[in-house]
């Protein structure tokens, strides 16, 4: 009785596992796991050593996208802003933010699993902490960085 049950276990586990290989998504649905994200160097308006990961949408389009960045350590990036909301969702690491008309004693830190939102069109930057982070934004496209 004990090996009929495992039996049984093991091709209702084959069957399954075989199934879900060979499942697709119904349209318009996107799903990654951490290894199928493809990442790229940086893009021309990020600084040096950034990766980006387009995880849903066209950041030159109009309408929604999900990215992800990647910053190293102890990066700096400059006063800018942005033309449309900016949604962030910090996954790894600390990022601090600070506005135009502070200084750097008035960042706020931001750690893995923290939120924020830059509203459009509001000067702010940004420092990465000594361990590097890991951001996901959303926004609405087209995303645009203007750097004063």
């Amino acid at each position: 009785m004990k090996y009929k049950l495992l039996f049984s276990f093991i091709l209702t586990i084959t069957g399954f596992h075989s199934f879900a290989q060979s499942f697709s998504l119904p349209a318009g649905c996107i799903q990654f796991t951490p290894t199928e994200m493809k990442w790229i160097d940086t893009l021309s308006t990020l600084p040096k050593g950034t990766s980006f990961c387009l995880l849903y949408g066209d950041i030159k389009q109009e309408g929604p996208f999900a990215v992800r960045l990647k910053f190293p350590p102890n990066l700096f990036l400059k006063k800018h802003y942005h033309a449309k909301d900016e949604v962030v969702t910090v996954l790894e690491g600390t990022i601090s933010v600070g506005f135009s008309d502070r200084t750097p004693p008035g960042l706020k830190a931001f750690n893995a699993g923290s939120f924020y939102v830059n509203a459009a069109n509001v000067e702010h930057y940004v420092m990465v902490g000594p361990e590097g982070a890991t951001i996901q934004i959303n926004a609405m496209g087209p995303w645009t960085i203007t750097y004063k």
